[in-house]
């Protein structure tokens, strides 16, 4: 008897440690390939990595998104990077999220994430799904006084820095408007032409989400996927359409805006998506 409370002691003070480590850092960067997949964002899998990261409470970025906070650039031991670990059979695929620290040491390991389905796409995002119930589970909290800080020491010979204005910004601060706008409002493709930041919205009733990434904006309702647009560009209405609703969209200073077209209604009625 005193083996099995000694035991359960264990897990519980192991698993307190875990969560209050990873509450230590503040940001979670996301790469923009897996090692396990061929492509950059392939599946759009970084993408939704990054979206359930900020669903659950984290701040989390594509590592080379021009959006990145000051603090991050200046201390990059106060974040955890991310990854995702396959081990998937001929019948099942199976994932674990898992979070390094800046000298690559596991601060955690989620619980592994399985899928039965067969169209990689959907079985990667299911699998994906259930792993991070692991991370709702640890009710992430960032708590400033447990950070790591590395102080950066300006020598006699260094000039002042000038305000980075664009990369401070904060996102609900970024206009997403026209192709020429000269504000980033989001990462920078190979060719250097401007997309879509990944950015989570949540409808102002709270009923949908959207997650903008590159040129397409997926839309979910109770974190199930109802529709995608691609080929989106920036300044340009583009026409949605989901399960749920159908209409015209499109990005206005910081918000996503969908003017719904409901049956029986003559004009449309105006959804409007904001910045998580």
């Amino acid at each position: 008897m005193k083996l099995v409370l000694s035991l359960l002691l264990t897990v519980v003070i192991s698993s307190s440690l875990i969560s209050q480590s990873v509450n230590d850092y503040k940001y979670v960067i996301v790469p923009e390939k897996f090692d396990f997949l061929n492509e950059q964002d392939q599946y759009q899998m970084n993408s939704l990595t990054t979206f359930l990261f900020n669903k659950y409470g984290f701040e989390a970025y594509l590592e080379k998104a021009s959006n990145l906070p000051l603090d991050y650039k200046r201390n990059g031991c106060n974040n955890l990077r991310a990854d995702i670990v396959e081990s998937s059979g001929m019948l099942r695929t199976k994932l674990r999220v898992k979070l390094l620290d800046c000298n690559d040491a596991v601060i955690f390991l989620s619980e592994e994430g399985t899928s039965k389905l067969k169209d990689y796409k959907k079985s990667y995002h299911e699998a994906l799904r259930r792993a991070f119930v692991s991370i709702e589970e640890l009710n992430y909290a960032y708590q400033e006084s447990g950070a790591v800080v590395v102080e950066e020491k300006p020598t006699m010979t260094e000039k002042p820095e000038k305000p980075l204005v664009d990369n401070s910004q904060k996102e609900e601060n970024i206009v997403e408007s026209t192709v020429s706008s000269q504000e980033r409002v989001g990462n920078e493709s190979l060719s250097g032409n401007n997309v879509l930041t990944v950015q989570s919205y949540v409808s102002t009733d709270g009923a949908y989400e959207a997650l903008t990434a590159g040129s397409s904006i997926q839309f979910f309702e109770n974190s199930q996927k109802i529709g995608e647009v691609t080929n989106v560009k920036l300044g340009a209405r583009f026409q949605v359409t989901t399960t749920q609703f159908t209409g015209k969209g499109y990005l206005k200073e910081g918000r996503l805006i969908v003017e719904r077209v409901i049956k029986g209604i003559a004009d449309p009625i105006e959804m409007i998506f904001i910045k998580k």
